[in-house]
């Protein structure tokens, strides 16, 4: 199996499609053919940890108006 290198900003850009629901299957089938599912899964947690603390923050700012 060919195990190519993703870089970074293509497992972002993966990330953020399956994140929104846009990513085709094909793609996704791409994504963990050629690579390990682990740097998808870490960097699908940090997205998701900073989409978290940008919604509290967002809340905490609208409630102390």
């Amino acid at each position: 199996m060919d195990k190519r290198k993703v870089t970074v900003w293509g497992i972002i850009k993966s990330v953020l499609a399956a994140l929104f629901g846009v990513q085709s299957q094909q793609q996704h089938q791409q994504d963990f053919k050629h690579s390990s599912p682990w740097p998808f899964i870490i960097i699908g947690g940090i997205i998701i940890g900073v989409l978290v603390i940008t919604l509290i923050a967002i809340a905490q700012q609208a409630t102390a108006i």
